[in-house]
């Protein structure tokens, strides 16, 4: 029962992420998405920290609420500007918590992971930042220099 907990989560989520890309339920396709997520191969990594799980999971959910806000700031029409940032990982030896950490980070609109510096202890990103539009000078009405 141990072992079969895991299989059968593991083949479920499989399943649900073929559904959701061939988005189709019809009998045939659920035994093909049943057949491939069978045969897909299952990693091995050491149990994960439940602590470091729950924290990436948070983080990874207050992004959606934060990536909107960006997206209604960018249809307001603020201009972007490039920047080049790192921020910390939380543990790059566990495949799960690094998928959520580089998914947290290119939810964001124009946002994304370029790689790994310091030895993999922080992800590089490019992201375009939204600046504030130039304030009007009062005496003009146009922008400040």
């Amino acid at each position: 029962m141990r072992r079969l907990l895991p299989l059968l989560l593991t083949t479920a989520f499989r399943l649900a992420v073929w559904c959701l890309l061939t988005a189709d339920l019809s009998r045939l396709n659920l035994l093909i998405g049943l057949v491939v997520a069978l045969l897909l191969p299952r990693a091995h990594s050491r149990p994960l920290p439940l602590r470091a799980l729950l924290r990436a999971l948070g983080r990874s959910l207050l992004a959606v609420p934060q990536a909107y806000l960006e997206a209604l700031r960018l249809i307001v029409g603020r201009e972007p500007q490039e920047e080049e940032i790192s921020e910390a990982t939380t543990d790059s030896t566990i495949p799960l918590l690094v998928f959520l950490d580089v998914f947290r980070i290119t939810l964001t609109p124009f946002t994304i992971v370029l790689g790994l510096e310091d030895g993999g202890r922080r992800y590089r990103i490019h992201a375009l930042c939204l600046r504030r539009p130039p304030a009007a000078d009062p005496a003009t009405g146009g922008p400040t220099p």
